[in-house]
């Protein structure tokens, strides 16, 4: 008995039509074979749609499609996260150059298949292809070649939309949520907080002095709240020492205000210094990050052009192939013709044949019969011609015997 990996192999690599009729023939094989699991496993097996057999027909037919769906989706993923606007352009031509030839291979191989896609099922493949660009999870559910039915991603981002936008257009807008933030992805976000950030260098800083500032100033208006009440619950006898704890307190104060400055201006110091080196290394992630999607765009590019060579070269055997094959057909037909005439020939001289041994032994009767006349005439001659000698002998004897 096959196992089930082979019998869901067979399943989804061939015909449409009889699905059916396969399957339930290997759910009668796996209970033969005592193995009610697998016959089960088996029988829950779905009917692909027309479009999800087609893209398991092309993943079949070309098992580095897999490989470079990936490649391209996690390029354009890439570029969009380091918000490489023109890197996002080329790979959405990209993209779109590969979906549509796909499509078009999806529906040649249909029909080699004995079905025919609509436009439906057609724009079924496009979808499913996209969202396997898209969501590394429908790549490998589309990888395997075993899909049951198509799918379609929806909020891809602005991956979409990058070839008509400007860089800045995928970055956030200030204020927006972090819902938003991630949505435009890790490297833009840094680049907007960067850029909100970093607009202003002495903003916090110019902040903090107006917050030291203000306590500076609320101190000496507490302090002077305290003096007058002081100078007013004391009596004449203690104005002198009221007068100098006052001034103690607001040298407190002072000194308070200066020491808070400070610490202000010192957490500021490093706060900017800790934001910096934060930005810093996001920039370097997403310098990264780019010069892998540029080496991915080049490794595309290359598969790309070795796949159009192929093809080029394929085509140019197929035509040369369907030559040869209509000269075969040609001589073929010639050697048929050739073979009908000389079996017609063949029959003619076969039922000429007794004609031609009667004709000859006739000939050779009368050739006999010719023959004896010849003999018995040359006999005849020969008795003749003696004949005729003796009567010269008998003349000339006779002259002889005359006076």
């Amino acid at each position: 008995m096959a196992s089930l990996d082979d019998v869901v192999d067979d399943l989804y690599g061939g015909t449409l039509d009889d699905f059916v009729a396969r399957r339930d023939a290997a759910v009668r094989g796996a209970k033969a074979a005592k193995d009610k699991d697998t016959a089960a496993r088996i029988a829950s097996l779905r009917k692909p749609t027309v479009a999800a057999w087609a893209v398991n027909l092309l993943v079949r037919d070309d098992p580095s499609l897999a490989d470079a769906l990936r490649d391209l989706g996690e390029g354009m993923r890439d570029a969009e996260r380091s918000l490489d606007g023109p890197a996002l352009r080329e790979l959405g031509t990209q993209r779109r150059a590969l979906v549509s030839g796909l499509v078009a291979r999806a529906r040649r191989l249909a029909a080699a298949g004995g079905q025919k896609l609509s436009t439906a099922a057609s724009q079924e493949v496009e979808q499913t292809l996209t969202a396997a660009l898209a969501d590394p999870r429908v790549a490998d559910a589309v990888a395997a070649g075993t899909l049951t039915h198509g799918t379609e991603h929806v909020g891809f981002g602005s991956a979409a939309a990058a070839p008509d936008d400007d860089r800045e257009a995928l970055m956030p807008e200030a204020g927006s949520s972090s819902a938003s933030r991630s949505r435009s992805g890790g490297a833009g976000e840094a680049g907007g907080d960067g850029a909100r950030q970093g607009g202003r260098p002495g903003a916090a800083a110019s902040s903090a002095a107006r917050a030291g500032r203000g306590d500076d100033a609320s101190g000496s208006s507490d302090d002077s709240d305290d003096g007058p009440s002081s100078d007013s619950s004391d009596d004449s006898d203690s104005s002198d020492d009221a007068a100098g704890s006052s001034g103690a307190r607001r040298t407190r104060s002072s000194s308070s205000g200066t020491s808070a400055r400070a610490a202000a201006e010192e957490r500021e110091r490093a706060r900017r210094a800790q934001e910096a080196e934060r930005l810093r290394h996001r920039h370097e992630q997403a310098v990264a990050a780019r010069e892998a999607a540029e080496a991915d765009l080049d490794r595309a590019r290359t598969r790309h052009e070795d796949v159009a060579t192929a093809e080029r070269a394929a085509v140019a055997t197929l035509e040369d192939v369907e030559r040869e094959q209509q000269d075969a057909y040609a001589a073929e037909e010639e050697l048929v013709q050739a073979l009908a005439d000389v079996r017609r020939r063949l029959a003619e001289a076969r039922a000429a044949l007794p004609r031609a041994d009667e004709a000859l032994v006739a000939a050779r009767t009368r050739a006999r019969d010719q023959e004896k006349a010849v003999r018995a005439a040359t006999r005849e001659l020969d008795r003749a011609t003696k004949a005729a000698e003796r009567a010269r002998d008998q003349e000339q004897r006779a002259v002889d015997a005359l006076p």
